[in-house]
């Protein structure tokens, strides 16, 4: 469990935030001014289109990595990922007794130890990359009156799986879809990737096959969709340090987008063998080359360029699935997924 603390950075600057004192242009100061409410407890900022708690961290802390206190901050909000135009955000509670006209304390007073967590509500749709393919409990063979479209409360037949450990009334499967292999750019196969669908349970059972009711859907069921057992995730994923040096690259997004940005879900190259986590965060670059001249018979790599983060879901061995939490441009397979350099932002 990681135990964020407020750094005594963060609360001076958010002092001098709380008295006028800011260390940007002074345009900039008269924008951000305009936009906050002062109150004897602290200081409210109204979010403005395009705002985000990585911007806003960056904006009053100099740094974009201590967002999470300020969501600390702001227990409405669920998701912090997610803040709209209008809301109240409170920037920095006051943490003194006195007038407020006085100034603070020179130090800061470490805030309570606390777990922070980033909240996906998704969570249990996540799908995942294995070198080999879940042991399946069943297929699904054929849906109630050949609908295309199915929804939460329609049946499904199953065939079980002759090796499997069999079908009970009552039990409840995850389903998933098969997609293999997963290979990236270089060639290099990953295994296959289980696209989560839905959720079933188990309704009756005859020597031949199996009914099962549809609890939940991710997206669309298909025939041949297949079953695994159905495992509870928490949403709430704690927020780990990241590793100190981290090098991957992304292999491929859940659903084979063309475009992937904000909110995307991607795969990378490493996992629980090379030390990933979720709850870590680790920024995404692009990586280019070029000729230098025309006598140059190759390329050689251009310095790496910062386009946004991903937070890491779900780790297996060799691979993780990651949220696309900020980009600056679209992702593409084999962007450098790596941790963010010192002064980089």
């Amino acid at each position: 469990m990681v135990v964020k603390k407020i750094s005594d950075r963060f609360f001076l600057l958010c002092c001098a935030c709380l008295f006028g004192i800011f260390f940007f242009s002074a345009a900039a100061h008269a924008a951000v001014e305009d936009h906050i409410t002062r109150t004897e407890t602290g200081f409210y900022y109204t979010v403005q289109k395009g705002d985000t708690l990585w911007d806003l961290s960056q904006e009053f802390a100099n740094s974009p990595w201590v967002w999470p206190e300020i969501w600390h901050y702001n227990t409405d909000i669920k998701n912090p990922h997610l803040i709209y135009p209008g809301q109240k955000i409170l920037i920095y509670k006051k943490e003194w007794q006195g007038d407020a006209a006085q100034d603070p304390p020179a130090a800061a007073r470490p805030l309570a130890k606390t777990q922070t967590f980033h909240t996906y509500t998704d969570i249990e749709r996540v799908g995942f990359i294995r070198e080999t393919e879940v042991d399946a409990a069943g297929t699904i063979f054929k849906v109630q009156g050949d609908m295309t479209l199915l929804h939460t409360g329609n049946r499904v037949y199953i065939y079980p799986d002759p090796d499997g450990p069999g079908l009970a009334v009552g039990g409840k499967y995850t389903l998933y879809r098969p997609v293999s292999p997963v290979k990236d750019e270089d060639g290099i196969n990953y295994g296959v990737q289980h696209f989560l669908t839905g959720v079933v349970e188990i309704t009756g059972v005859t020597p031949e096959f199996a009914t099962a009711r549809i609890v939940n859907t991710y997206r669309d069921i298909l025939i041949n969709d297949r079953l695994m057992p159905y495992v509870e995730r928490e949403p709430d994923i704690p927020i780990r340090e990241s590793l100190a040096e981290f090098e991957g690259k992304i292999i491929t997004t859940e659903k084979d987008e063309v475009l992937v940005g904000q909110f995307t879900t991607v795969f990378i190259d490493k996992g629980t063998a090379h030390g990933v986590q979720p709850g870590q965060f680790y920024s995404v670059y692009l990586q280019e080359s070029a000729r230098p001249t025309e006598e140059h018979f190759t390329e050689v790599p251009l310095t790496p360029v910062l386009i946004g983060e991903i937070f890491i879901l779900h780790t297996e061995k060799n691979t993780s699935t990651a949220l696309v939490t900020r980009s600056r441009e679209q992702f593409v397979p084999g962007n450098l997924v790596r941790t963010l350099a010192v002064g980089e932002n």
